[in-house]
């Protein structure tokens, strides 16, 4: 991992919330759902906005009280991960990028390494979702009138 290095979300086989800063994240293909605390929802909304891995720890270290080599070691683990589960997927950066600039928080808050809790237990509902796989049209979506293989109600 290079410190130009940016990655992105795994759209659209990945959706995410933040709630009340516990990130909850859904990879949809996987049928796997994935939490992580405030460090890791730090670092995701650092990654949906297109930071460098550098950005990214500079960012960090401007919110959190540790030192550079433990933000550094934490923020590469933390990507590792998210790679390893397919959440996100690194991409080129663009050459006439400008770089992330971000307001400090008033104080620096308690750092803990983000960690990423992966849960499989949902696998099979989530496969089961009509919603999940439909066609173009949406689901529901009403039979053709020249659908014969179905009866109809009035026949």
């Amino acid at each position: 991992m290079k410190a130009h290095d940016v990655y992105r979300v795994n759209n659209p086989q990945v959706i995410y919330e933040n709630i009340d800063g516990e990130l909850i994240l859904v990879h949809m293909e996987k049928g796997a759902y994935y939490t992580t605390d405030e460090v890791g929802a730090t670092l995701w909304d650092l990654i949906e906005s297109r930071c460098t891995v550098s950005e990214m720890q500079e960012a960090l270290a401007a919110q959190f009280d540790a030192s550079p080599a433990e933000i550094e070691a934490a923020t590469e683990s933390f990507i590792e991960l998210l790679i390893a589960e397919e959440l996100v997927l690194r991409e080129e950066p663009a050459s006439d990028r400008a770089p992330q600039r971000r307001a400090a928080p008033p104080a620096k808050r308690p750092f803990r390494a983000p960690g990423l809790q992966s849960y499989r237990d949902m696998q099979d509902m989530l496969a089961l979702d009509p919603i999940h796989d439909v066609e173009a049209a949406g689901w529901p979506a009403p039979r053709a009138e020249s659908d014969t293989s179905v009866p109809s109600p009035s026949a």
